[in-house]
């Protein structure tokens, strides 16, 4: 009777433990599905901290100090709110530019000559005149222009947002052999242009487009030598403003 006493007492306990078996087994099965779904996102340190956490509070393994009552989180940082913006270099090098210095860098080049700079509701326009970059019906960019490109390209680097090379020219037709029309000129251009600050200034080409409108967005009439002279230029849109 003894005997029969402990079995029954045994078996109950091990019916007790069948529990954390498979308490066990969904720990298990939850550790594998964070893990997966943590190595298919990009690795960053802030994440890869939350996560430790996480885990650490399901296992109910957590550092000296934590809480781990229901409910309660660790504090998110409180974001701080300025108008500068990291842009990331070439070797992960990185700067932190005001929106103040860029402007400034921009109205000094407003100052050069053959350069105009105008806003719009999409950014910052620099209009350069086709008499600094190319010679008539060429494509290739004039040695002379390099210094103020190099200009260009060091204040593209303050800012991390898009920008567009637009290419344009005036009525003229145009029947080469190289270009049957004002589009392949004006859109060669903008090409070359882009090749360049990928090239000589070391500028991600994702952040760059290249355009050509050859005669359709004239800024004057072509009526005059010096609008016509005006119509062929080409425009870098700095895309200041957020994509909505």
């Amino acid at each position: 009777m003894r005997k029969m006493e402990i079995k029954s007492a045994e078996q109950a306990v091990e019916e007790d433990a069948k529990w954390l078996i498979t308490f066990n087994d969904l720990m298990t099965l939850l550790m594998v599905f964070f893990v997966l779904l943590f190595s298919m996102s990009s690795l960053d340190v802030k994440k890869l901290k939350t996560f430790q956490f996480a885990l650490q509070s399901a296992l109910g393994i957590l550092e000296e100090g934590q809480n781990m009552g229901v409910g309660v989180t660790e504090p998110s940082p409180i974001p701080e709110t300025s108008n500068q913006e990291e842009v990331v270099l070439e070797e992960g090098e990185e700067v932190t530019t005001t929106e103040e210095e860029i402007k400034d860098s921009i109205k000094a080049l407003d100052s050069e000559p053959e350069i105009g700079v105008s806003y719009t509701k999409e950014g910052v326009v620099i209009t350069l005149e086709n008499t600094i970059l190319f010679e008539s019906a060429i494509a290739d960019i004039n040695p002379r222009a390099f210094a103020v490109l190099d200009k260009i390209a060091k204040i593209i680097k303050k800012t991390s947002k898009p920008i567009r090379i637009e290419g344009h020219t005036d009525d003229d037709p145009i029947h080469t052999e190289t270009f049957p029309s004002n589009w392949e000129l004006s859109t060669a251009r903008a090409v070359n242009v882009v090749k360049y600050f990928v090239e000589a200034g070391k500028i991600p080409s994702q952040r760059l487009s290249a355009v050509g409108y050859g005669e359709a967005k004239p800024l004057f009439p072509n009526d005059t030598p010096e609008h016509k002279a005006g119509n062929r230029r080409v425009e870098i849109v700095l895309m200041m403003e957020e994509e909505r």
